[in-house]
């Protein structure tokens, strides 16, 4: 596949996640968890940003068009589950995180390389905040009662 090509998949990829954690942020009633996914939100619009100068550097004068958002198969999805809908964000994240391994496996210069090996790096990350997320919303983050370690480590 030509760079060329490559850029566009990995923008239209930062653009659908970016429309994924918009809707997620309005969806979810708690403020905190708004937030949460307004702040992936702007994660991914760096990712779109960099992209986007990095394809301007590399193609100087060449357009790159119009890129839409990638379409994602969302019918077997259940939009009344949050656990759900933030598997599918998790899997959104593995893609992603594969896509820049690729695209960096096939650069030969060695800037691009370092900021798609980031970028991937990165979209690791973005799961892991995720897998918290999820924990902290089932609560299985609080699997103890703190009162109960109250004076646990005194003398």
């Amino acid at each position: 596949m030509e760079r060329y090509e490559l850029y566009r998949i990995a923008i239209s990829a930062e653009l659908a996640s970016q429309k994924l954690y918009t809707a997620l942020a309005r969806s979810f009633q708690n403020p905190e968890t708004a937030a949460f996914f307004t702040e992936l939100v702007t994660l991914e619009k760096t990712h779109e940003e960099k992209l986007r100068r990095a394809f301007e550097d590399e193609y100087p004068g060449r357009k790159l068009g119009q890129v839409e958002a990638m379409k994602h198969q969302l019918d077997d999805l259940d939009f009344s589950d949050p656990q759900a809908l933030l598997d599918y964000a998790i899997s959104r994240e593995d893609a992603a995180r594969d896509h820049y391994l690729a695209f960096a496996a096939e650069t030969q210069d060695g800037q691009m390389k370092q900021m798609l090996l980031k970028f991937a790096a990165e979209e690791e990350g973005h799961k892991t905040l995720l897998q918290t997320e999820t924990q902290r919303l089932l609560g299985a983050l609080q699997w103890f009662d703190p009162s109960e370690l109250a004076g646990f480590m005194d003398d």
